[in-house]
């Protein structure tokens, strides 16, 4: 049921958000406009209401001149987040003030590349990955681990501001067991890689990745059948993989905090 009221206290909403990284979302009544912190107004068009042209970083959401309020705090945090921005650098966020006003606000992020398309090829991982800013010369598949360095290389070949590179067992670095964040760049300058659109809280437990297994035609006791390593998203949405010791490569790993 939708409240909505010109009081004192404002026009009363009982949902708002930015679903798609780009949009808001609100149930009101009215032409709905944004104050920046200068007290400039940005009047927004038809609803849902884009936000691709704002570049301030924090806005009251109003109708008319009236402050909007929503009704109980926001639900379903736990299981979804807003995608980044178009722009791929910045997050929309809504928040509810102490009075219940609502506050849109815009959050800086980390510059990432993109996982376009992912699949297996033989005994190797097929990944296809497009940097936000192109492709850097001299740029490589990089593993790093946990502390942020690289344990590992793995050619790419750019084309079209795509990188495109195989990843198999032998390219893991040798004795390191455990989680690798991927990464593309040089070693003195790289960047994460994200999913896209991403608007879960936790993608690890929704999404399916391949896994790399031993060559059928090696000399280990591992066994074809054995994941060797698994490609997870960690809950920021980005990308890492889990080098799992042969010993222990019949259990089940938790996912990846990396």
């Amino acid at each position: 049921m939708r409240l909505f009221g010109r009081r004192d206290t404002g026009v009363v909403a009982t949902y708002a958000a930015v679903l798609d990284g780009a949009h808001l979302w609100l149930d009101v009544d009215g032409a709905v406009s944004l104050r920046d912190a200068d007290e400039a107004v940005v009047e927004l068009g038809e609803h849902p209401y884009d936000l691709t042209g704002l570049r301030g970083a924090s806005y009251d959401v109003l109708v008319g001149t009236a402050p909007v309020r929503l009704a109980e705090p926001p639900h379903g945090g736990d299981l979804a987040r807003t995608p980044l921005a178009p722009d791929g650098v910045t997050r929309w966020e809504v928040d509810r003030l102490e009075d219940g006003r609502v506050r849109l606000g815009r959050r800086a992020v980390d510059v990432t590349a993109v996982l376009d398309t992912v699949d297996v090829r033989a005994d190797r991982l097929h990944l296809r990955i497009r940097p936000a800013d192109g492709v850097e010369p001299g740029s490589h598949l990089l593993l790093l681990d946990t502390d942020d360095l690289v344990r590992a290389s793995v050619p790419a070949t750019a084309h079209d501001g795509v990188l495109e590179t195989l990843l198999g067992v032998d390219d893991l670095p040798a004795g390191y067991f455990g989680v690798l964040r991927l990464a593309v760049g040089t070693e003195t300058s790289w960047v994460r890689i994200r999913r896209r659109d991403n608007d879960l809280a936790d993608p690890n437990h929704a999404v399916l990745l391949p896994e790399l297994f031993e060559d059928a035609g090696s000399e280990t006791e591992l066994g074809s059948d054995r994941p060797r390593a698994r490609l997870r998203w960690n809950p920021d949405g980005l990308l890492a993989l889990r080098s799992i010791d042969p010993d222990e490569a019949g259990q089940r790993d938790g996912g990846a905090q990396g």
